[in-house]
């Protein structure tokens, strides 16, 4: 097993840790300005220490992760919390997911809007029609 390095890209850092899906992503973040390092925005390959504090916005999700160590390979998500430490605090979470919440309620779901029922909706449909008939 190889030595972790002293430093890593700051895209590479968030792709492993599993912020980011793909390392393009993490990448396309870090040029938009969505990762911060003590206020300031880190390009992509800026390089990361252990014990940098570093902020992601993620949508209506802001983290703060704290860098640990530096992996070889992309992580499973047991072993996330041995390279970084979480440091979010509670309110930035209950604020996304309240966020998420009020917006799922503002936008229907794209198949409720379709012309043709769904077996759901059918079942649903039968089920109406059937209580109207008993009265």
């Amino acid at each position: 097993m190889t030595p972790s390095p002293l430093t890593q890209r700051t895209d590479k850092w968030l792709h492993q840790i599993r912020v980011f899906k793909t390392r393009s992503l993490a990448t396309h973040a870090c040029t938009k300005g969505n990762v911060t390092l003590a206020g300031q925005a880190l390009k992509p390959a800026r390089d990361l220490k252990v014990g940098d504090v570093i902020e992601v916005v993620r949508g209506d999700l802001r983290l703060r992760l704290q860098v640990l160590n530096f992996p070889s390979q992309r992580l499973s998500a047991v072993r996330v919390p041995e390279f970084a430490e979480n440091l979010t605090p509670d309110d930035w979470i209950q604020k996304a997911a309240q966020l998420r919440i009020q917006r799922q309620m503002e936008t229907p779901n794209p198949h409720e809007n379709l012309a043709k029922p769904n077996k759901q909706q059918m079942r649903q449909l039968r089920e109406w029609m059937a209580q109207e008939q008993e009265f």
